[in-house]
Parts: C-alpha cells; sequence; structure tokens
C-alpha cells in the first residue's frame, strides 16, 4: 500500500514538472510576441488569424508526420473544447481593441487580471483549493507585474469602451484557463490543441477583410513565423500546462510572459528598463523559481 502511495506521489510530481516545464517555455515564447508585431505591417486581425491558422496547418503538418491525425475524432470534442477555442480568439480579439482605444500599460494591467479571475472560478466551479502559499505566490507575481508597469496605468472616462474591451479580454482570458481545467483528462494534449486552434481560427475568420490582400512577402514569412512558435509550439504548450497545473499555479507563472516581453525589449530595442521595473522583474523571476521548486501543494 505504501509502494502504490508512493508510485502515485512519483507520478504527480512527474505530471507537476511537465505542466511547469511546458508552461515556462509557452510563456517565453508568447513574451516574444512584440518581435513579431514589431516586423509586421498588417493589423491586429490579420496577426492574430495566422497565430491560429497557420498554428493549425502545422500542428497538422506534425500529427500527420508522427502518424497520430488519425488519432484526431469527432468522439473526443467536448464543449469545453468548443469554448476554449473561441475563448482563445476572443481573448486576442478583445485585447487588440483594448489596446487601439486605452494606453498600453492599462490594457496590458486589464488583461493580466485574468489569472486572478481564473482563480477565484477555479475555485467555485472546480474546487480547486487555494492554499495561503498558493496565494501569497500569485500576489507577489502580480506585484512584480505592477512593478514593470512602474505602476502608471490610469483610469479615465473617456476611454470607457476600450477599458471595456480590457475587462473582457480578462474575463475571456480567465474563463480560457478555467475551461481547460474542465477538459477531461484522457483527452490528448495534441487533440485539445487541435479543436482549439480550429474553433479558434473559424472564430476569427468573419473577421477576416481585404487587408489581408495588402501583406507583403515579408509579412507573410513573418506571420508564418508567429504561426509556428505562438499559435503552434506556444498554445500547444500552454494547453499541455493547463493539463497538469491549477489555475493558480499557471497563473503564477503566466506572469513571466510580460517579464520576458521588458527583457526582449531591453536586449533586442535598447529600451530603458527602470530601477523599479528591474525590481519587477526579480520579483516576478524568485516568484516563478519559488513556485516550481516547491512544486506540489
Amino acid at each position: 500500500m505504501c509502494i502504490g502511495f508512493s508510485l502515485e506521489n512519483k507520478t504527480m510530481q512527474n505530471t507537476k514538472i511537465i505542466g511547469y516545464v511546458s508552461a515556462i517555455i509557452a510563456t517565453v515564447l508568447l513574451g516574444a510576441l512584440g518581435i513579431f508585431v514589431r516586423n509586421i505591417s498588417a493589423n491586429g486581425y490579420v496577426i492574430t488569424l495566422a497565430r491560429l491558422g497557420f498554428g493549425l496547418v502545422f500542428l497538422i503538418i506534425f500529427l500527420f508526420f508522427k502518424g497520430e491525425i488519425k488519432n484526431i475524432k469527432a468522439t473526443q470534442y467536448s464543449f469545453p473544447l468548443l469554448a476554449t477555442g473561441i475563448l482563445l480568439a476572443a481573448t486576442s480579439i478583445c485585447y487588440i481593441n483594448a489596446i487601439n482605444d486605452i494606453p498600453l500599460a492599462s490594457a496590458v494591467f486589464l488583461l493580466y487580471l485574468g489569472p486572478f479571475i481564473a482563480v477565484g472560478m477555479a475555485a467555485i466551479f472546480l474546487k480547486e483549493r487555494l492554499t495561503l502559499r498558493n496565494g501569497v505566490l500569485l500576489c507577489f507575481a502580480f506585484l512584480g507585474f505592477l512593478f514593470l508597469l512602474e505602476f502608471k496605468f490610469s483610469f479615465t472616462p473617456n476611454g470607457a469602451k476600450g477599458y471595456l474591451w480590457g475587462v473582457g479580454a480578462a474575463i475571456c482570458y480567465a474563463l480560457y484557463i478555467t475551461f481547460n481545467r474542465k477538459i477531461p483528462q484522457e483527452i490528448p494534449a495534441l487533440t485539445r490543441s487541435f479543436y482549439q486552434l480550429l474553433f479558434g481560427t473559424i472564430t476569427i475568420m468573419p473577421l477576416f477583410d481585404a487587408s489581408f490582400l495588402r501583406v507583403t512577402a515579408i509579412d507573410m514569412w513573418w506571420l508564418i513565423a508567429i504561426g509556428f512558435f505562438q499559435g503552434f509550439l506556444a498554445f500547444s504548450l500552454i494547453i499541455l500546462a493547463l493539463k497538469y497545473l491549477k489555475a493558480v499555479e499557471f497563473g503564477t507563472i503566466a506572469y513571466v510572459e510580460p517579464l520576458v516581453a521588458s527583457l526582449i525589449g531591453f536586449a533586442l530595442y535598447s529600451e530603458r528598463l527602470t530601477m523599479l521595473q528591474c525590481i519587477g522583474c526579480a520579483i516576478i523571476f524568485l516568484g516563478g523559481m519559488i513556485r516550481v521548486v516547491t512544486g506540489k501543494d
């Protein structure tokens, strides 16, 4: 009996490691979004369509060469898979519209309320227990995020529509995290990725307009790259991570994304990092390390 308990405990630790490694790699890839955006002249809707659409194409190619395309079955379809696909696209759409209407810092702040909201949703709907340590680490990561923003986000009556888009992005992000946790464990991660990218692409396609016809050859290479690195790799890894991590565990690691974005801006685009932002980087990194090292509850 003790041996059985030990093996089960070992298996849980291994799945946590898989979840954390997947989450960290995914957030690093997503944090590099600025590299792609700054090299693509197309609008946000075209970029989103490329992330999801090309991501789906690369996933199909990957499944084909692995001989696993036949494992994608309609019988594995479920409502959470449909919902997460739609939410994946909706989060991006709301975030893009928020950025267009309000200061970037405010839009980013609202988006990253998502992990906090997800923790509350998971506690209510999924009965996921929030321990004191998990709560402290999540707040620690969020504090570092506020330092990265230098507490400069602002709310003015003139940007009411933009703030609503920002709140919508946060809620969609939170629902995306929560619904991923409701997908049955027996459904493989790649099957989850396939359906989410498929439904996400279908969701964004009605917003497709003539602007895509003005995409340059250089843009197309960057759009294909964003589809591979973010649509295929990053989203597939997030889906894998959410299969094994609780909402609060993933939420803590999610704040690595703005950390990576800040460091890329500093390293590649000579964007200055203030003392407050350096402190924020250190807080997020330390919180993430503690989260991974302490592992299980």
